[in-house]
């Protein structure tokens, strides 16, 4: 399993809604639901500096990772142009490799109601 990180810079006021558009029934996440590798994602606001967020993503794996970004290219890009209305910067963190991931059971954490 890895995991990918990007902290963001949002926009004052706009809080809201990057927060729906990278939420669990967000415009990003319906994206990455289409592939069965994407396991979910943890979405962090930072409690000293309202308007920092860091996103974490988990997938099955990166080759399936980058398929899905070349797959869903003309889909990603467009919602990378609307996250420039909220978001000041973007800056990946890095792919990092999860390391004693407990079993998992029942729908991925994308599936779940």
């Amino acid at each position: 399993m890895i995991a990918i990180l990007w902290q963001f810079d949002v926009r004052k006021g706009r809080e809201k809604e990057f927060e729906r558009f990278y939420g669990a029934d967000g415009d990003w996440t319906l994206v990455n639901r289409h592939s069965r590798s994407y396991l979910g994602s943890s979405f962090l606001r930072d409690q000293t500096q309202a308007s920092r967020y860091m996103l974490i993503e988990y997938w099955s794996e990166m080759l399936v990772y980058e398929e899905h970004k070349s797959f869903h290219h003309e889909q990603r890009q467009a919602l990378e142009t609307h996250r420039g209305d909220f978001v000041e910067r973007v800056e990946p963190m890095g792919v990092f490799t999860a390391l004693d991931v407990p079993d998992r059971f029942g729908p991925t954490w994308s599936r779940r109601s």
